[in-house]
């Protein structure tokens, strides 16, 4: 059933189009069990081991699909993210290029691959309602109660329509830029923090929360850090880094309908969630998202 959500309900994938499997040997298992619930012709391209991958790819056609399934060892440590991306297609295919979250759990990606696409769909038009400077008030259950101003909203694509084109799967987020400084109050952090690496070094692991860690945030800064002992291990590595590692810079709300896992990459795409993201790694080589249940948002 998971196999035929992503094929046909995303990929818009039809009867005599040909499917391509790029996997490794952490996630041989899984592709394997997506293939064998696929109708169409299919095969498995295990990076591992197949040579000339890119040849393969390069003579199918507009109307066949790739799947692109890796573990994040194969995708940053062996150099598959050279030639495969999330967010662009490898240079001169033609085929329809679906690529699925990294090392997203079997349970999740078959979950996310469940949700209604009004549901994705409604999610980005209430997001898109809000303009470059508009300011926004982000409130919820846990206590979470924050002002700022968002600049360009954003997102990935999360459907195949025509032949040719790409998607993320499942539906990850949409997600705004906050502007500098513009941000003022308190977030309560209740379903996950995500790992913290400083210039490629893992800082710190966090994951699910057992109770709110709260960040209080002053003209656009973490000013100080609260919440049982993993609150007080974030607050220890955090602001023993540059000051720019506390800057907001990021707004994004989840689409798809997943369980909480702990897994930053997954959590952060939940329906009815939004993250708060510090630290630009482009600039200060640091990016840590934490994520919220529930928010309210409107106009502040």
């Amino acid at each position: 059933m998971g196999a035929n959500l992503l094929t046909k309900k995303w990929c818009n994938l039809a009867p005599d189009s040909v499917v391509t499997i790029v996997t490794d040997g952490n996630r041989l298992d899984l592709a394997t069990k997506i293939k064998d619930q696929i109708l169409n012709q299919c095969s498995i391209v295990n990076l591992s081991s197949d040579e000339y991958v890119k040849e393969r790819l390069l003579r199918l056609s507009p109307s066949d699909l790739v799947i692109v399934l890796l573990s994040l060892d194969t995708f940053v440590d062996k150099g598959a993210n050279k030639v495969f991306s999330p967010f662009a297609k490898p240079k001169g295919l033609q085929a329809k290029y679906a690529f699925v979250r990294l090392d997203i759990p079997e349970e999740s990606l078959f979950e996310g691959l469940e949700t209604p696409k009004n549901l994705v769909y409604s999610k980005i038009r209430e997001m898109e309602r809000f303009n470059p400077g508009d300011k926004i008030h982000v409130w919820s259950p846990a206590g979470t109660d924050i002002t700022l101003k968002i600049g360009k909203t954003s997102t990935c694509m999360h459907e195949i329509m025509r032949d040719g084109d790409m998607a993320f799967l499942p539906p990850s987020e949409i997600f705004a830029e906050i502007i500098p400084g513009s941000a003022n109050g308190r977030i309560a952090v209740d379903v996950t923090v995500g790992q913290l690496y400083y210039m490629g070094e893992l800082m710190g692991e966090f994951g699910l929360v057992n109770s709110p860690v709260i960040l209080d945030v002053e003209e656009g800064y973490v000013a100080n850090i609260e919440g049982g002992s993993m609150g007080r291990e974030l607050k220890e590595k955090l602001f023993a880094l540059p000051r720019d590692c506390r800057l907001l810079v990021e707004l994004g709300h989840g689409l798809s309908m997943m369980s909480p896992t702990g897994i930053i990459g997954v959590d952060e795409s939940i329906l009815d969630t939004c993250h708060f993201g510090l630290g630009d790694a482009s600039a200060c080589g640091m990016h840590l998202d934490v994520v919220v249940m529930e928010p309210l948002i409107g106009e502040a």
